[in-house]
């Protein structure tokens, strides 16, 4: 129906058709294939751009964290030499922990027991920071059970000093 409805037409006209009907499907090629592929390529030559300057960044920090820990090392005051009961207990005075119940016991020489009945996490983890930031000391074991109290648990760990801490 269709072809015999094309064969009526005048030759300008199917040729107008004909050459619609190309330029149609040039654009609708343009429009579905090429098109996305060009965007996709333009996005992903954006995240590999982010993800380069990340690298870079995080290689920079890297470098100024290699330097830090270096230069801690190499630093003429240790304070690492004091007794880790002693430097357990006056971290756990000064500050958040202050009025937090707790209980402080050496385990050996080279570790310390601290056992919180009702603690705040948050303040719980930025005084485990400020630790091994500080000071050298990491948690060999923790214990965390959560509270009814929102941001609250019942935390027992165990603290020693890095091994080998440069």
């Amino acid at each position: 129906m269709i072809k015999h409805w094309f064969k009526q037409l005048a030759l300008r006209e199917r040729r107008a058709l004909i050459i619609g009907g190309v330029a149609l499907g040039i654009l609708m090629g343009h429009f579905m294939f090429i098109e996305p592929l060009i965007t996709a390529r333009a996005l992903l030559e954006n995240i590999v751009s982010a993800q380069k300057n990340t690298l870079r960044w995080m290689n920079e920090a890297a470098a100024e964290v290699q330097q830090l820990r270096h230069d801690v090392g190499n630093s003429p005051t240790k304070i690492r030499r004091q007794s880790l009961l002693s430097l357990i207990d006056k971290s756990t005075r000064n500050g958040e922990l202050d009025k937090i119940n707790k209980r402080i016991e050496p385990r050996g020489e080279q570790e310390v027991q601290v056992r919180f009945k009702a603690v705040s996490f948050t303040a719980l983890m930025r005084w485990l920071g400020q630790l091994y930031n500080q000071y050298q000391v990491q948690v060999n074991t923790i214990s965390l059970e959560r509270q009814p109290v929102s941001d609250r648990v019942r935390a027992s760990l165990t603290l020693k000093y890095i091994e080998n801490a440069n």
